[in-house]
């Protein structure tokens, strides 16, 4: 049975992955194992510039959010992100990302990686409370999607997402999103 061997290829060891699922359960999309076991390093030696601007918190690992409902694609986005020595947390979902949030310290998140379709609670409506509710305006938050609607990019502007990004997500834009969030983060390059 196919999906027998694709759910016992899912469950072997990490190195053995070989495929990113899309959270449009309609779309699988076939990786190379490379794209996913050679993720690019970040330099994390905190920079004299951020330390001065920034204190302790430019010395300590960037923490992500990473709230996805589909196991693999979760799964993937953590690896990817430990290899460039962030730290994750995941939600199953935009409510549990709300719990969350709300028992967090402040500052304890530099970043939310968001789907924007999931059961329970979608990302619109989880980003949406964030901004008003929680009156968390300033932590970045990306949508994350495989949806092809030519208005959503503007509908997630306009509920407070910071940036947009389809899936499944290169990891040499994940690189740079990590890198650019974190010079935000720690003041480098920013007046």
């Amino acid at each position: 049975n196919g999906g027998e061997s694709s759910r016992k290829r899912m469950r072997d060891d990490d190195a053995h992955f070989g495929y990113f699922v899309s959270s449009d359960s309609s779309a699988a999309t076939s990786v190379e194992l490379d794209d996913i076991t050679e993720a690019p390093t970040i330099d994390t030696t905190p920079q004299p510039a951020a330390v001065a601007k920034c204190g302790v918190k430019a010395q300590m690992p960037f923490s992500v959010l990473i709230v996805e409902d589909t196991d693999i694609c979760a799964r993937l986005l953590g690896m990817q992100l430990k290899k460039m020595k962030c730290s994750t947390q995941r939600a199953e979902n935009g409510q549990v990302a709300l719990d969350i949030l709300k028992n967090s310290m402040p500052g304890q998140f530099d970043l939310i990686l968001m789907d924007l379709r999931m059961p329970v609670m979608d990302g619109l409506e989880a980003t949406k409370l964030i901004r008003e509710e929680l009156k968390m305006i300033d932590i970045p938050i990306l949508a994350l999607t495989g949806e092809k609607r030519d208005d959503i990019q503007s509908e997630c502007a306009g509920i407070g997402f910071t940036d947009f990004f389809a899936k499944p997500l290169p990891k040499a834009k994940l690189d740079e999103m990590i890198k650019k969030y974190k010079a935000l983060r720690d003041g480098v390059g920013t007046s």
